[in-house]
């Protein structure tokens, strides 16, 4: 039987990947109607929004499943210091938080972003053309934001059923 953590995790994963749906509906739409640009920023903060509490939950289910009944952690170190022992799902989160291009890296990155203004844009003039540096902003397209959905939503089931084998 599913946790209801897990259910819960579930239900913010299925909201997310609603939410994207209509964002690759909203980006067809663009071309036709310049007002869907607001649309689609809110479609995509929800999704953030959602995939961030989802990856909350997530740690909450993990320390439930480790009997943390009344630990509701808000960060991997948390997680860390409520479960004494070694784990596999501690093992494969501290994993995913050394992979730089893993979904828990790419949801950081997002989160890092929706808590800072945008920063602003220089003018381009002759005196600051001489150097060009991209920044380092988080992937915020639909394909990235589903592959992150996509790779969560596995990690979720993962852990449940190794836990569910009990």
């Amino acid at each position: 039987m599913a946790s209801q953590w897990y259910s819960l995790t579930s239900q913010k994963l299925n909201l997310a990947k609603t939410l994207l749906s209509q964002l690759n509906q909203t980006i067809d739409q663009a071309q036709v109607n310049p007002q869907s640009t607001m649309l689609n920023e809110a479609i995509i903060q929800g999704t953030v929004e959602l995939l961030l509490r989802a990856r909350r939950t997530l740690l909450v289910m993990i320390a439930q499943h480790h009997q943390q009944k009344d630990s509701e952690p808000l960060h991997l170190e948390e997680l860390r210091t409520r479960i004494p022992y070694e784990t596999q799902d501690l093992a494969d989160l501290e994993i995913l938080q050394s992979t730089p291009s893993s979904w828990w890296n790419h949801l950081s990155h997002l989160e890092k972003a929706l808590k800072q203004p945008p920063t602003p844009k220089k003018t381009v003039s002759a005196d600051n053309i001489i150097a060009v540096s991209a920044e380092d902003v988080a992937d915020r397209s639909a394909k990235s934001l589903n592959d992150t959905l996509t790779a969560m939503t596995e990690f979720a089931r993962a852990v449940e059923n190794r836990h569910n084998e009990w």
